[in-house]
């Protein structure tokens, strides 16, 4: 069984996930960027309220930052679970969640979780070859980046101040000679902190493949064409034109045109049910499931537009 066939159909809308995740981090974090600004500007405050706004503010940049990675993350294994590596799942695990394709989710955000716990440079490294991002980052970006989620750490969990935790991860990017220290958050350090969260979110955004950018439904739709026994009968172009990334055309609608079998028919009328959701083409998804093996592609692909419905 192809675990990334079973889930083909979350590739649908994997590039307008990408981009949205991008737009909405970058104009948040440039949303709280503004807002402190005119905070400190204002006059209205004593030092202890904008120093206070200005922590506050640090802390809710690097959790959009996070936020935004591990969201990215989360797509590309559910788009792609292959990508979770050769390890096999439990069978208690398929009964606890009730199907494979929320085992796959869960495992997918288990491995997200795990990540994000774990050093940021390991993370990062897991996310750039999900993506199959093969050129290096700059590591002083990476480190810098790293040691402001470090002082965030210490800002919610250490009154502010170094432990032993942070003299660790922070390594020689550490900002103070010994834990205990007093970490300074001025409006110095959280302006580097936007310039350093936004740098390092457009490296990435740079290198990520355009066929994960430019990965949607149309995109998708011809994969899974091709991906079936339709496909070897008659190609994609002399049925469909794609119109738009979001948009089909159908040139042949025929029930007889092809000599479809029964249990191919099914298969065609996922994909009408897809274009146009009418309802008499609404497949019998009992009948195609009795009439495929599991590990066919018809099966799988099926399965996977049913768990994950898109329509034109």
């Amino acid at each position: 069984m192809d675990l990334n066939l079973l889930t083909i159909a979350n590739r649908a809308s994997l590039g307008t996930d990408i981009q949205c995740s991008i737009g909405s981090a970058k104009n948040r974090i440039a949303q709280i960027k503004t807002l402190v600004n005119k905070f400190v500007s204002s006059g209205a405050f004593c030092a202890d309220e904008i120093n206070q706004e200005v922590e506050f503010s640090v802390i809710g940049i690097v959790s959009i930052f996070e936020q935004h990675l591990n969201d990215m993350l989360h797509h590309i294994y559910l788009a792609f679970p292959g990508k979770l590596g050769k390890k096999q799942f439990e069978l208690s695990d398929l009964v606890n969640t009730g199907s494979l394709h929320e085992l796959i989710y869960d495992k997918a955000t288990q491995r997200v979780l795990d990540l994000a716990y774990g050093k940021f440079e390991s993370f990062v490294a897991a996310f750039l070859n999900a993506f199959e991002i093969s050129s290096q980052i700059d590591s002083e970006l990476i480190a810098d980046v790293n040691e402001i989620k470090c002082t965030r750490d210490c800002l919610i969990h250490n009154n502010g101040k170094a432990n032993a935790l942070y003299m660790s991860k922070a390594g020689v990017k550490a900002r103070v000679n010994a834990k205990a220290g007093d970490l300074k958050v001025d409006m110095a350090y959280f302006e580097a902190s936007v310039d350093f969260i936004l740098m390092l979110i457009k490296e990435i955004e740079n290198r990520i493949p355009q066929k994960y950018k430019e990965s949607t439904k149309s995109y998708v739709f011809k994969q899974m064409w091709e991906a079936t026994c339709l496909c070897r009968r008659v190609p994609f172009e002399t049925v469909w034109e794609i119109v738009s990334p979001s948009e089909l055309s159908l040139k042949v609608d025929s029930d007889e045109t092809f000599g479809y079998s029964s249990s191919e028919m099914e298969v065609f009328n996922v994909f009408r049910y897809a274009f146009g959701g009418r309802r008499e083409h609404k497949p019998d998804f009992a009948l195609l499931f009795e009439r495929w093996e599991p590990s066919s592609n018809e099966y799988q692909i099926a399965m996977s537009w049913l768990n994950n419905q898109f329509y034109f």
